[in-house]
């Protein structure tokens, strides 16, 4: 190889390295900004003890997804032998309130029977949104157990 041809090898390879770095660089900005912008619209999802003790969950996160259709609240197992609660008898199941409008959700799309939940596995169940109660923004309560959690943030 020439001293020219190994210097066209460094300049590409230099430039390569600066286009990667750049974009990098663009990438982790971005995703910083989301993450301020979304903790910051939304807060953090508060944490009582005594829904905790009473259903033997954590909830981790509400979303509205599917076109504003349905909320996804997301849940961390702690005490499966607690977990009739939640799944199962659906008087048991954990209601959604948002204090806004004053509207519940109750109608839920359960996931599959039979499935073994493991203590700290992450979950979830799909409430049925039809009338736009619950939006991106909102903070609602979610009674489980005859215990509330309030203020649970919605994205």
């Amino acid at each position: 190889m020439t001293s020219s041809n190994s210097g066209r090898v460094r300049l590409v390879a230099l430039g390569a390295g600066a286009t990667l770095l750049t974009g990098a660089i663009f990438a982790g900005s971005v995703i910083a900004n989301q993450s301020a912008s979304a903790a910051g619209a939304s807060g953090p999802v508060p944490v009582s003890r005594a829904v905790e003790a009473a259903s033997g969950i954590r909830v981790l996160a509400a979303h509205v997804v599917g076109s504003g259709g349905i909320v996804e609240l997301t849940y961390q197992v702690l005490e499966p032998t607690k977990l009739g609660i939640v799944e199962g008898d659906p008087t048991k199941t954990p209601s959604i309130t948002n204090p806004a409008s004053g509207q519940t959700l109750i109608k839920t799309a359960g996931m599959r029977a039979g499935h073994a939940m493991r203590p700290a596995g992450t979950y979830f169940l799909l409430y049925y949104n039809k009338s736009g109660a619950v939006r991106p923004g909102d903070k609602i309560d979610v009674t489980i157990a005859g215990t509330t959690l309030a203020g649970v943030p919605v994205t």
